[in-house]
């Protein structure tokens, strides 16, 4: 069973080939429950839908401190420089291929170069006001960060 490929079992017992991905998000949800039944068992939580809100509020707790850190917490500088260099490590082959090899597909660097661009436009500001918005936009990108989900929200860390 290899999303929609493959051969699979029609509802009289029938094997049938699969090639377009008719079942494959039928595949998708099982393997999403499969997991989900999985990470919930060792949790303590009395079912899956418990453990899911659970995450849910998790990741929502996590934004939330985020909302609620000040903006002297984030830094004040951004150097163009680095986001630029940035952008060339990400669209350089190398950038493409680790890129490839974590998710399976290319990416176009649009977290970078929405960085280089804003770095490109705050750097005619002067002032506090450069500050702030510098501030602003690490703040925004830490949200958006939490915002997608990460690992945390799956594996526990070990009490040493």
């Amino acid at each position: 069973m290899w999303f929609g490929r493959g051969k699979k079992e029609d509802d009289s017992g029938n094997k049938t080939n699969s090639q377009n991905g008719d079942s494959s998000d039928e595949e998708i949800t099982s393997l999403t429950n499969v997991l989900t039944e999985a990470a919930y068992s060792k949790s303590g939580v009395s079912s899956p839908e418990e453990f899911l809100k659970q995450q849910r509020s998790n990741r929502e707790l996590a934004n939330k401190r985020v909302e609620d850190l000040e903006l002297s917490k984030f830094p004040k500088e951004m150097s163009c420089f680095t986001a630029w260099s940035e952008v060339m490590e990400c669209m350089s082959i190398g950038g493409q291929v680790r890129h490839y090899y974590r998710y399976g597909d290319l990416t176009t660097c649009d977290k970078e170069t929405d960085k280089l661009n804003f770095c490109l436009k705050n750097s005619l500001t002067t002032g506090e006001v450069r500050e702030k918005a510098i501030q602003e936009f690490y703040k925004q990108t830490l949200q958006d960060n939490l915002k997608r989900g990460s690992s945390e929200d799956i594996w526990e860390a070990k009490d040493v």
